[in-house]
């Protein structure tokens, strides 16, 4: 045994480095760092959709009033829904007093089944005039999630590809390298050489 280890060749450091492997360690650098470029880019999308979403969510519940308005129509059996259960959103008429205390009319997007006669919450802006729900300041959050969430699905899916692409391109490169070099050694490996 200590014969076979004086007899060792010294080891003589790395072996030298074929241009598909520094073309492999470029491509892995490069897709990390886009990576992380990535989950930079998501949080800055999120905090940027979060604070948008709550300025938007400030405005409107300063700009808009709840009022109590009574459905003037029952809302309308859709074919297909069991009967108590949600129906998809339908147009109802409605009917509601203004700060001014002038009767109003107009049209809510409700689900259903709601009786006619039923009084339901409406949003009015500062003109009097039927507008959606404001956006909460909760909702902030599940929006900054959702953009960031995109960011990065859409971003993982190109690097993704990015990755494949590569990892084809250098796998046939060292393919073609490797029956390259077999059909250079393979005559002297096999003695047909001689």
């Amino acid at each position: 045994m200590r014969i076979e280890q004086e007899h060792r060749p010294p080891a003589r450091g790395r072996p030298a480095r074929r241009f598909n492997d520094r073309v492999e360690d470029a491509v892995a650098w490069l897709l990390a760092s886009l990576a992380l470029f990535t989950l930079l880019g998501a949080v800055v999308v999120g905090f940027g959709v979060h604070g948008h979403a709550s300025e938007r969510a400030r405005v409107e519940s300063d700009s808009r009033a709840p009022v109590r308005a009574v459905l003037l129509e029952a809302t309308p059996n859709v074919p297909g829904v069991e009967p108590g259960r949600m129906s998809p959103p339908v147009r109802v008429p409605v009917r509601w007093s203004g700060t001014d205390g002038a009767e109003h009319f107009g049209e809510l997007t409700l689900h259903g089944p709601l009786p006619a006669g039923m009084e339901v919450t409406a949003w009015v802006d500062r003109r009097g005039e039927l507008v959606g729900a404001p956006l909460t300041a909760g909702a902030a959050v599940p929006l900054a999630v959702m953009a960031a969430t995109g960011v990065l699905v859409a971003a993982g899916s190109g690097l993704s590809l990015l990755a494949i692409g590569a990892r084809r391109w250098v796998n046939v490169r060292n393919a073609a390298w490797w029956a390259e070099e077999w059909a250079q050694i393979e005559p002297r490996w096999s003695g047909r050489n001689r």
